[in-house]
């Protein structure tokens, strides 16, 4: 399709990339896009990619979906749900003002450094796993104050 639309020199599809490709090709963009359309599932998953680009300090554009505006607030604009004009309309927003997008990319960066990465969410994650335990067992066993035993004797 990109061939046949004659933007095949300014668009690639390069699947599934390593760690390294990825960043590479993520530092080089002005704006990030997430085209995931409004679904059931859509509309309640954060895309790994949403992550990807704040953890980046990249801008995005996005469909309006629930949990993509929970996860990205004021890192992306959000096109009307499943209109692709109005999506395209908010990408060239985005690239005519450099210090927007330059404002959403910090706010972005700064909204996963304090809220949303591994560091921050590990505590709340064993927690509602310690709760699911404790439902599932009826509560978990007591843990010892005492030092384990010597096995060397």
């Amino acid at each position: 399709m990109s061939r046949t639309l004659g933007v095949d020199d300014y668009v690639t599809f390069l699947g599934r990339a390593p760690d390294e490709t990825l960043f590479a090709v993520l530092s080089t963009a002005d704006v990030c896009v997430n085209p995931d359309r409004v679904n059931a599932m859509n509309d309640l998953s954060t895309m790994n990619k949403i992550m990807e680009y704040m953890a980046m300090g990249k801008p995005i554009v996005q469909f309006d979906l629930t949990e993509g505006r929970y996860s990205a607030g004021e890192a992306s604009l959000y096109a009307a749900k499943n209109d692709a004009k109005d999506f395209a309309a908010r990408i060239l927003e985005l690239l005519g003002d450099e210090a927007r997008r330059a404002a959403m990319g910090r706010f972005g960066r700064e909204r996963v450094m304090r809220e949303l990465s591994w560091t921050q969410q590990t505590p709340a994650l064993i927690s509602a796993y310690l709760m699911a335990l404790e439902g599932k067992r009826g509560g978990l066993p007591e843990r010892s104050t005492k030092e384990p035993a010597d096995s060397a004797g």
